[in-house]
C-alpha cells in the first residue's frame, strides 16, 4: 500500500513538472545574410513557414502552399501542388534525370553545439569510406545540429514542410529519392534544426501566444483549378517573353519559387 502511495504521488510530480505544448515562433538566417525563415508553430499543431514569398502553412492536420498569381492569393494543398509540377514538366518535355550510380551514405553523431542559447546534437551525413584501400577518404559532407527537445518538436515539424517540399521537387527532377537525400532526411526528422551547414541558422526563439489569424488561408482551390491556374501563368509569362528584350521562358518550367538545396562542405 504504501508503494502504491509513493508511485502515485511521483506520478503526480511528474505531471505537475511537464509543460503543456506552447506557442513557439523561430527566426532563422538563410546563409550570407540573402534572407530569413519565420516559423511559428501553434499548440494545436498548426503552423506556418514564411520566407520571402514562399509561404507553407499546416491548418487542422493539412498542409497546404500559399501562392500568388496576377489574379491574386490563393491556396493549394502540397500534394495537390507537388503532383501538378510533375504533370506539367512531364508535359513540357522534361524527362527525369535519373539517379545514376550513387554512393553510399552514413548518419553519424559527432558531439554537441548551442546554437541561439539552446544546446543541440551535431549531424553528418557523409559517404561511406570506399572498399578499395587506395581510395582517399570521402570528403562531401553535410551538417547539421538538431534539437531534440521535446517542447522545440512543433518547430521542427513545421520546418519540415518545407525540407520534404523541396525533397519533392528534387525527385521530380531526377525520378526517384536519392541516397544522399535519404540520409539528408533521417537527419533532420530527429527534431528541430537549430543549423543546417552554412545556409540556415536560427536566430531566436520566443514562446508567446500566435494569433489564430495567422494561420489563416486565402480561397483553397482544388488540383485542377490549381493545374489551370499555373498553366495559365506560364502561358502568360511565354507571351510577356516574347516581347524585344525580354529574357526567353522556358516553356517546360511552371511557375514555380525553387527551394534552396542543401549546401554542402568539404573537409
Amino acid at each position: 500500500m504504501i508503494r502504491i502511495c509513493i508511485a502515485a504521488v511521483a506520478a503526480l510530480a511528474l505531471a505537475a513538472c511537464s509543460k503543456a505544448p506552447e506557442d513557439t515562433t523561430a527566426r532563422y538566417t538563410l546563409g550570407g545574410g540573402v534572407g530569413s525563415i519565420t516559423v511559428q508553430a501553434a499548440a494545436n499543431g498548426d503552423a506556418r513557414v514564411e520566407s520571402g514569398q514562399q509561404v507553407l502553412v499546416r491548418n487542422g492536420g493539412t498542409e497546404y502552399l500559399v501562392l500568388t498569381d496576377s489574379k491574386g492569393k490563393f491556396a493549394a494543398k502540397v500534394p495537390d501542388f507537388i503532383a501538378v509540377m510533375g504533370e506539367m514538366m512531364r508535359e513540357g518535355g522534361m524527362k527525369p534525370t535519373g539517379l545514376g550510380p550513387q554512393s553510399d551514405y552514413e548518419l553519424i553523431k559527432k558531439g554537441t553545439e548551442t546554437v541561439a542559447g539552446i544546446a543541440g546534437d551535431v549531424w553528418n551525413v557523409r559517404a561511406k569510406p570506399a572498399k578499395d584501400a587506395k581510395a582517399g577518404p570521402p570528403t562531401e559532407t553535410i551538417e547539421a545540429v538538431v534539437s531534440s527537445d521535446p517542447a522545440l518538436a512543433g518547430i521542427g515539424k513545421a520546418l519540415s514542410m518545407q525540407t520534404r517540399l523541396g525533397t519533392a521537387g528534387m525527385q521530380q527532377v531526377q525520378g526517384g529519392q536519392g541516397n544522399l537525400e535519404k540520409r539528408v532526411e533521417e537527419m533532420l526528422d530527429k527534431g528541430m534544426v537549430l543549423r543546417f551547414g552554412d545556409a540556415l541558422k536560427l536566430d531566436k526563439i520566443e514562446k508567446a501566444p500566435i494569433d489564430a489569424k495567422t494561420f489563416a488561408l486565402p480561397a483553397v482551390i482544388d488540383k485542377t483549378a490549381l493545374k489551370a491556374r499555373l498553366t495559365a501563368e506560364r502561358d502568360r509569362a511565354r507571351a510577356a517573353s516574347v516581347s524585344p528584350g525580354a529574357v526567353p521562358v522556358d516553356p517546360a518550367a511552371p511557375p514555380v519559387k525553387s527551394v534552396p538545396a542543401p549546401t554542402t562542405k568539404t573537409q
